[in-house]
């Protein structure tokens, strides 16, 4: 985040360290910092307003990542489909391009030839 120029006088080394505490780079720990805290992100759009953040949890190391399993319902078709292209790719990485689609081909020739341009 920037700060706009109207700040540049108001900041500097004997007051930093209260400014990064009122710009969120550091907890607020008075009420002059909370307020301009608070004015500097009051149109931030916050996503968690209903999660509870367990601080102590970070801070002791105890935190949990969650991950989230998304289930795909795939057909048994889609399924072979996908593991006759990834042994079709394997084939084109031990023995080139033999058997492999032309459109595939043209993919690789295309993408050869824009790193190949870049150079």
């Amino acid at each position: 985040m920037a700060l706009d120029k109207k700040y540049s006088n108001k900041i500097n080394e004997n007051n930093l360290d209260d400014w990064l505490h009122s710009t969120g780079f550091l907890y607020p720990k008075n009420e002059k910092q909370l307020e301009r805290f608070e004015k500097l992100y009051e149109d931030y759009d916050f996503k968690l307003r209903n999660e509870k953040i367990d601080i102590e949890s970070i801070f002791n190391g105890t935190l949990c990542y969650k991950t989230k399993v998304i289930q795909l319902n795939l057909s048994s078709s889609i399924i072979n489909d996908i593991e006759d292209l990834k042994e079709d790719l394997k084939m084109v990485a031990r023995k080139g391009q033999s058997g492999l689609p032309q459109n595939i081909i043209d993919k690789m020739k295309k993408k050869h030839k824009g790193l190949n341009d870049k150079e």
